[in-house]
């Protein structure tokens, strides 16, 4: 559907998170053709930092005028808030949602230089090692730093977490080997292990990827029960017009449908949704429901603060 005189001027799609990010790399593949089927300008704009909630804070404040979207993620949208109680935006309340974008499992990728070619080994790693294991993220709170924190209270274990503010900065300290391992996004993820520059051992989703159907899930590995997906999709400020939310995602979900936008999520271990308004709303507040027990349990078993600065 279209909406007489929307949009005469260019969008806003505001990002919590650094280039190399899932959020980023979802942003620079679909805004130039959400641009072409609005008609206008879909600009992106990153302002990194807390997990996404300097982002997610400018959008809720914004005018809901339909000129300003955020990328909203698992991290922002379902685990931040059961992490900190000073978020200043609420899920649900401050925001419109728009469409769920896609869905994809974390890989959990090691240096090449830890002798660990299994998930059992790099546990067995993880608890003989004099000093800790390491593994990075680009946000506390997030899915990676989740996913992590999951694997020690399922397997047992006490690795470090190691939070980096730049995610390209991340994987460079990885590749090098100055930390050990990460639970990342599969679109970044997928070059360095056909590369060489990093060994995966699993995917975090229930099922395995068709793009890496040797890896297991931590399931099949050994972790019964553990299944981490991220996910992301579009919302606006609350109070923007349902008519303009509708029409963005009708435009939303025929450009995520659409042959090359498609295929190159899929091969990329992505999962395209598209889900409209109401559905993604729901969505939203069932993984709130999900993940706040698991959270509790998590802050509980390994000395994670519930209330992170």
């Amino acid at each position: 559907m279209s909406v007489r005189g929307y949009p005469d001027r260019a969008l806003r799609l505001l990002l919590g998170f650094s280039p190399g990010s899932a959020s980023d790399n979802l942003a620079q593949l679909i805004a130039p053709g959400l641009a072409l089927r609005l008609g206008q300008q879909v600009i992106v704009e990153r302002h990194p930092g807390e997990n996404g909630a300097i982002a997610a804070r400018l959008a809720a404040r914004s005018a809901p005028d339909g000129y300003t979207l955020f990328m909203a993620t698992f991290g922002t949208h379902a685990i931040a808030p059961h992490f900190r109680r000073d978020l200043s935006y609420h899920s649900l309340r401050d925001f419109a949602p728009v469409t769920l974008l896609a869905r994809a499992p974390l890989v959990l990728a090691v240096h090449p230089g830890l002798p660990a070619a299994t998930v059992g080994k790099l546990i067995e790693i993880a608890r003989t090692r004099d000093t800790a294991l390491t593994f990075a993220s680009s946000a506390h709170g997030g899915a990676p730093h989740l996913a992590g924190e999951l694997f020690n209270l399922m397997a047992g274990v006490r690795m470090r977490h190691v939070r980096y503010d730049d995610t390209r900065k991340l994987y460079a300290d990885l590749v090098a080997g100055r930390v050990s391992l990460s639970f990342n996004n599969v679109m970044s993820m997928l070059p360095l292990l056909r590369d060489g520059k990093l060994r995966g051992l699993a995917t975090t989703g229930r099922a395995r990827l068709p793009v890496l159907p040797a890896l297991p899930t931590l399931a099949e590995a050994g972790l019964a029960g553990y299944e981490v997906v991220n996910w992301l999709g579009i919302v606006a400020p609350a109070g923007t017009p349902r008519e303009i939310i509708e029409s963005l995602h009708a435009e939303t979900s025929a450009l995520l449908h659409a042959g090359e936008i498609h295929e190159c999520l899929s091969g990329q271990g992505v999962e395209p949704a598209g889900e409209g308004p109401d559905a993604f709303a729901l969505h939203i507040e069932r993984e709130l429901e999900r993940w706040q027990p698991v959270i509790g349990r998590i802050a509980a078993a390994c000395a994670v603060p519930q209330q992170l600065r």
